[in-house]
């Protein structure tokens, strides 16, 4: 994967997304994050990321629906979704994303999964 590959961070944890655009920005990434789930399907259609990696339990709009509406636009992105509930985690899978992670991740270790895919 490039690394000057867009990735698109959607987590209603602010503290969490800005560690996650750290890590990825630090690689060389261009990052672009939102913690608004109502406005991820807009920034995904603006900027057409090569990644998104988006948090499964958000307010207003779920992971579940955003990986639907992703898979609907685009089926060529990659999607990581992260939760820190691991029995979650086969379920995502199942629905269209790429890759789910444990939230609980270290973030150079969710950046090097990602260069992987």
């Amino acid at each position: 994967m490039d690394n000057n590959a867009t990735v698109l961070i959607i987590d209603d944890d602010e503290i969490s997304l800005m560690i996650l655009q750290n890590a990825f920005e630090m690689e060389g990434f261009n990052v672009i994050t939102t913690t608004n789930s109502l406005q991820a399907e807009e920034l995904f259609n603006q900027h057409s990321p090569y990644v998104v990696i988006l948090d499964v339990f958000m307010p207003d709009r779920d992971g579940f629906e955003i990986i639907r509406a992703i898979r609907k636009e685009c089926a060529t992105s990659l999607v990581v979704a992260i939760s820190a509930n691991e029995g979650y985690l086969p379920t995502i899978k199942a629905l269209g994303a790429n890759l789910a992670l444990n939230k609980a991740m270290l973030p150079h270790e969710m950046v090097e999964a990602v260069k992987k895919l």
